[in-house]
């Protein structure tokens, strides 16, 4: 298969690979960001989740404080049912009146307590009319009641504008406040396929905050209205009826105080005569004082619904109706909405720091996920704090680790394609080079064998020139054979050295007559140079590799130096740098061209053309060199020289 096509094979497979890394990337990539989405959302729905627990926490303790008043609260005197002046003795309804805890003292997060009686409006805070009066016979006077007046009458005016306010639901009738939810997130429960399951979460999260402040409320509703204990002792005699001159001097001796309960008795006499009509008797009336009417006891009337949240304008109501004496009513808190929101706020800032607090409808808020249960008013998060995960997603590490060994395996692919494909260019060079230079000693054998045996070569002298000719064909092609067998059995790992230590001076007497019979046969003069300090030392080498190498060097010198050498020599020097021993072999040629440089170690560097047209050879010599120098523990390499020809040095390891 033609290089080309393996590259281009390689290639294909890589961009195919490399395509579909890149799609699993993608993939990888959106599922990680869908991941970190998903769980920055599940962040965001916890902290609005927590947030919403905790205003409904604070707001339903205000609603349960406020819906557990009973609706006489909301007068500033009443008759208290249940007094008694002695052990046998009871007082009778309407003889005395109490304060409202209301009267005179807002309540926290309240601007204003409330009733609306036919049109009437009236506060335990602001009393009016005989109220009024008793207030002011028996209590300072305080700036708390004037501020409280003005409030009344910015209530009215607000009212005014909204009169569907003043038409709340029957006594009882007040929806539980999860109903709507609880609805919702059964109509999501059936949606499922189509809703979101968020939605869903957070509509069931709403249904259960919903569930829980309902039975508080109901909790604390059933506490406030449990039935009083069952009175069994007898009613108290009437008291005597004391004798009056008449009625200017009997309202000379009584004191503002009888006044003003005489005032209150005739206004909630008419009140109860309106309400019951002909159904009731003068013995249902709370005795005046100086009547001949016994003082029968009764229970003080009185029924209240639960508040429910309504806004009028920016301002925040609670309101409920409320049966009195027979007497319905409206009655209602105005919150301090600003308090009230920074209070709410201020419970949420570690989770939501920069959230805010809108107003919606009652109905809006019973159907919207984000919005309170006590109060229809919506949470708006803002920008929402995300705390980082620790660690990051496993997925990132793998995709990681899947890119590095795709880049891995293709780069180790293309390292062996290109091995591959260059050793495959050697063998055919090699081949090619080989043949060449076999076919020329072959053909010589041939020619001078047949010529030499037909008896075509009668002079002495020629024959003795033919067989000198066959003896030089045949050892170098035994030299090309030899040097190819040693780079196999390097290759190949299998080199066998015998090892010996000797000097330097007895290894060069050793190798110099065949080095010398090399250069004389091109007319080339083999110039020795070891000094003192260099013969003594000693190397422990393997004899025949080291004469290889430096036979090679004097062949390459013979083969491409010595037609142009100038002059006709060839230097060996030994010399001890440190711990090494160089040999350094030396021509006087035309040297080496930077392209034979670059390629001057590589095996089978040498093509057929180049065997044809230069010197014999395969170009397997240099790298055989350098490859036995580093079996014997030292290196061959080529050294600049100035002037003209090539130097060659071989380091080999001192011995002490």
């Amino acid at each position: 298969m033609r290089p080309i096509l393996r590259w281009f094979l390689f290639t294909a497979c890589l961009v195919v690979f490399t395509a579909a890394m890149l799609w699993i990337s993608a993939r990888i990539l959106d599922l990680e960001g869908q991941r970190q989405r998903t769980a920055e959302e599940a962040q965001v729905q916890e902290k609005v989740r927590l947030a919403l627990w905790r205003m409904d926490s604070l707001a339903s303790a205000l609603l349960i404080r406020e819906n557990s008043r009973p609706a006489w609260h909301y007068q500033a005197f009443y008759a208290p049912d249940d007094l008694f002046a002695s052990s046998t003795q009871s007082i009778p309804k309407g003889q005395a009146l109490m304060p409202s805890p209301l009267f005179g003292s807002l309540p926290d997060l309240v601007r204003l307590n409330f009733e609306i009686v036919s049109g009437t409006y009236a506060s335990p805070q602001a009393p009016a009319g005989q109220q009024r009066e008793l207030a002011s016979n028996w209590y300072a006077s305080s700036p708390e009641t004037a501020q409280a007046m003005d409030k009344l009458n910015q209530l009215r005016a607000l009212l005014i504008e909204h009169p569907e306010m003043q038409l709340p639901l029957s006594v009882g009738q007040s929806p539980p406040p999860g109903k709507a939810v609880g609805d919702k997130a059964k109509t999501a429960e059936l949606k499922k396929d189509t809703v979101d399951m968020q939605m869903i979460s957070n509509a069931v999260e709403q249904t259960q905050r919903s569930q829980i402040i309902t039975r508080n409320l109901m909790a604390e509703k059933a506490e406030i209205s449990n039935a009083p204990l069952k009175k069994i002792a007898p009613a108290p005699a009437a008291a005597p009826k004391p004798e009056v001159a008449s009625r200017g001097s009997s309202d000379r001796s009584r004191s503002p105080l009888d006044a003003v309960k005489d005032l209150y008795h005739e206004s909630r006499r008419g009140e109860e005569t309106s309400a019951s009509g002909s159904a009731m008797t003068d013995d249902s009336l709370p005795a005046r004082p100086g009547s001949s009417a016994p003082a029968q006891r009764q229970s003080l009337p009185g029924l209240a619904g639960d508040l429910r949240a309504v806004w009028a304008d920016q301002e925040l109501l609670l309101v409920r109706q409320a049966s009195l004496e027979g007497v319905t009513r409206l009655q209602g808190v105005w919150l301090d909405w600003p308090l009230l929101q920074n209070r709410l706020l201020e419970a949420v800032r570690d989770l939501l720091p920069e959230a805010k607090l809108i107003s919606l409808s009652p109905e809006l808020a019973r159907t919207d996920a984000a919005a309170l249960v006590t109060l229809p008013v919506k949470l708006l998060t803002g920008k929402v704090p995300i705390i980082q995960l620790d660690g990051g997603s496993p997925l990132m590490p793998a995709l990681a680790i899947a890119w590095a060994c795709l880049i891995a395996a293709a780069l180790a692919i293309a390292f062996v394609l290109h091995r591959a494909v260059l050793l495959s260019e050697r063998r055919g060079a090699f081949v090619s080079a080989v043949t060449h230079e076999l076919r020329t000693p072959l053909t010589t054998f041939r020619l001078y064998s047949e010529m030499l045996a037909d008896d075509m070569v009668p002079a002495p002298e020629r024959r003795r020139e033919y067989l000198t000719t066959l003896c030089d064909e045949s050892t170098r092609l035994m030299h090309l054979v030899e040097n190819v067998l040693s780079f196999s059995r390097i290759e190949r790992g299998r080199t066998a050295a015998r090892m010996e230590l000797v000097s330097v001076e007895s290894l060069i007497q050793r190798i110099e007559p065949r080095l010398r019979q090399r250069t004389d046969q091109v007319g080339l003069l083999l110039k020795t140079d070891v000094n003192h300090e260099a013969g003594l030392a000693c190397v422990k080498v393997d004899a025949l590799a080291v004469e290889q190498v430096l036979f090679n060097l004097t062949d390459n010198a013979c083969k491409y130096a010595a037609p142009d050498s100038d002059p006709q020599e060839l230097h060996l020097s030994v010399v001890v740098e440190g711990r090494e021993v160089r040999f350094t072999l030396r021509d006087f040629g035309p040297g080496l061209s930077i392209q034979a440089r670059k390629k001057l170690f590589q095996p089978f560097a040498k093509s057929a053309t180049e065997a044809a047209h230069s010197a014999p050879g395969v170009g397997l010599g240099l790298a055989l060199c350098r490859r036995l120098a580093r079996e014997l523990g030292g290196s061959l390499t080529h050294q600049a020289v100035s002037g003209r020809g090539a130097c060659f040095c071989l380091s080999l390891p001192r011995q002490a």
